[in-house]
């Protein structure tokens, strides 16, 4: 019999059998040792740790996806759950064993509970997580247990990102700078100056945020594949994107300055060398990504041969607005105005580092272009869901449309977004703007577009349905319902300026279908407002952006919530509460905002 190390202090046995075996340990004590004679997993854990004890769980693959982790996270006693078929608790880093599980495939997933109070902790990444994954793909990788053996090396390493300083930051930077604070327990950066200089204050106050973000998001979480990362998307962006976007890689090239001034190791261990202009790029251009790795490479339009095998990771067709005004926001909080609700959805790392690493980001580019403020992640230079002081609100929402490939002047839609939003004041002035813009977009978008309504004297909102070929502006009508505003993920006027590459991926819907689902929810939330003559307000546009958080087509992947209130000039945002638990962002505390509010700085002493 194989004896496991000390450090190893019990194994537990599948769920079916967990009481008894609670009692046997309760009546005998626990025990260094186990069988390890077949139906087992061993390995080792190393990485990050801090204390506590680690655990090391077994979880049926065919019962349960790897996404179900986060669901099974959100209990006490993680380990007990009825995901965990078996699990082995430690005392430290070292050689684990999980002995008596049934033959099938596991996805095998630890964390250390440093302070031991039965719970996963993500708040600030106080309890290190990791899983078995193998060099070729990042993501959990199945463990195959057969009768009679045991499976061994299924080596994990915990990894607890950096999170942001409690301390406030700040840095001067010519005539410009930034400032990395907290205002109502959120974290705010603040950048002002030329592009270059708040690109270097930027990468100095953010850059271990920045190098995570890049490492667990992007090529981990995103990508999966260190090699279709290295080896296909970054060489392609040098050549199709980068040369056609020179004033933007200048701010890249600050930004990364700075994250070097700051002390920011850059070592990227999943493509073993340090991070580069091209990874800030990619990041920028993250939903590009997602439409080269699905379309391009799993539904092989780019016609690349590859060996490496795996998933699609995260579907791009995901995000959900709705926009309300005039007669419907006809009440005392609103008075008409408008009120445009965004669910951000889909981004969701098991390491937590799009919740833990989510900024509002308030940049004054001064005289000549507006201030803006952008709900995003650290390393954005442009923003997706953003305001300007004006009012006007763009938040985005992937569509099915297969890229224009051959184009080598494509425009990342965050930098496209962020122009708009120093330049324009209203939905109006936004489409001429895109009508006219350099470059080519990279893909299926359905922007939301709104901004102040001023009871009828202002704009009313639209859906900029684009693509790589050309769009149209939907206002509402066109599809139900009439007098309010709805967003997913499908074209509901535009059919394609070049038809095969919307018609591919099924991307014009000419109604909304039976399995719409998230837009249905939210037709029938307004159908009993209207029953109940009921106008909207926050809380109404809370149940709404609830209602397409838990939909039949997915729940628990809402990682924040965006409120705009254009005619008001402030915005509310909430996100997944780690602390309660709560996986969908629309369900957790919204805090407010005044637009001004996150532009104040203390005043020089």
């Amino acid at each position: 019999m194989n004896q496991v190390p000390e450090r190893l202090l019990r194994v537990c046995l599948p769920t079916c059998i967990l009481g008894v075996a609670i009692l046997f340990i309760a009546a005998a004590g626990c025990t260094n040792t186990a069988s390890t004679d077949g139906n087992s997993i061993s390995g080792s854990v190393a990485g990050d740790y801090a204390g506590g004890t680690i655990y090391v769980a077994a979880i049926d693959a065919a019962a349960y996806s790897a996404s179900e982790i986060r669901v099974m996270e959100i209990g006490e006693h993680p380990e007990h759950s009825q995901y965990v078929s078996g699990f082995a608790a430690l005392d430290a880093p070292g050689d684990y064993a999980i002995s008596g599980l049934p033959p099938g495939n596991y996805t095998v997933y630890a964390w250390a509970d440093t302070d031991d109070d039965g719970r996963i902790d993500h708040l600030d990444y106080r309890d290190p997580t990791g899983w078995y994954c193998t060099p070729s793909h990042l993501t959990p990788v199945r463990v195959a247990v057969t009768p009679g053996n045991t499976t061994t090396g299924v080596d994990i390493t915990l990894v607890a990102p950096a999170p942001y300083p409690d301390e406030d930051r700040e840095i001067a930077v010519g005539n410009g700078g930034g400032r990395l604070t907290v205002m109502k327990g959120c974290h705010i950066l603040q950048v002002w100056g030329t592009p270059e200089e708040r690109a270097y204050a930027y990468g100095y106050l953010c850059g271990p945020q920045i190098r995570d973000w890049i490492d667990y998001v992007l090529i981990e979480s995103f990508m999966q594949s260190p090699a279709d990362y290295e080896e296909l998307f970054v060489p392609y962006i040098r050549e199709h994107m980068a040369p056609a976007n020179p004033t933007y890689m200048a701010e890249l090239d600050a930004m990364l300055a700075g994250m070097n001034a700051g002390g920011t190791d850059l070592y990227l261990p999943p493509v073993s060398r340090n991070l580069t202009r091209y990874d800030l790029l990619a990041e920028n251009t993250y939903d590009f990504m997602l439409y080269y790795k699905l379309y391009g490479l799993m539904m092989g339009d780019l016609g690349i041969n590859r060996t490496v095998a795996g998933d699609a990771g995260v579907s791009p067709h995901l995000c959900t607005s709705a926009i309300a005004w005039g007669n419907l926001t006809e009440n005392d909080e609103l008075a008409g105005g408008l009120i445009h609700g965004k669910n951000m959805d889909g981004e969701n790392d098991l390491r937590k580092v799009t919740v833990n690493s989510l900024l509002v980001i308030a940049t004054d580019p001064g005289p000549g272009a507006k201030r803006t403020v952008g709900i995003d992640w650290p390393g954005f230079i442009g923003t997706f869901n953003g305001m300007n002081e004006d009012g006007l609100v763009l938040v985005p929402h992937s569509s099915p449309s297969i890229p224009d490939w051959n184009a080598t002047d494509l425009m990342p839609t965050t930098f496209l977004y962020r122009n708009t939003l120093q330049s324009e004041s209203d939905v109006a002035g936004a489409w001429a703007y895109w009508e006219k813009a350099n470059g080519t977009r990279t893909g299926g978008n359905n922007a939301g577009v709104s901004a102040p309504y001023g009871n009828g004297t202002g704009s009313v909102p639209a859906a900029f349905e684009t693509d790589s070929y050309g769009g149209a502006v939907r206002g509402p009508g066109v599809v139900e319902p009439d007098g309010c505003l709805l967003i997913a993920n499908n074209y509901y006027l535009y059919r394609g300026a070049y038809p095969r590459a919307v018609e591919r991926v099924d991307g014009y819907h000419a109604e909304v279908r039976p399995e719409d689902y998230r837009y249905r929810n939210m037709l029938a939330v307004l159908d009993g407002y209207r029953e109940e003559e009921r106008t909207i307000g926050t809380p109404e546009m809370i149940a709404l952006m609830q209602s397409a958080s838990v939909s039949e087509e997915y729940r628990g992947t809402t990682e924040y919530t965006f409120i705009a209130y254009p005619d008001a000039g402030a915005f509310a945002v909430a996100k997944e509460d780690l602390a309660k638990g709560l996986l969908d962002a629309p369900f957790a505390e919204f805090t407010h905002f005044e637009f001004d509010e996150v532009f104040e700085r203390p005043s020089p002493a």
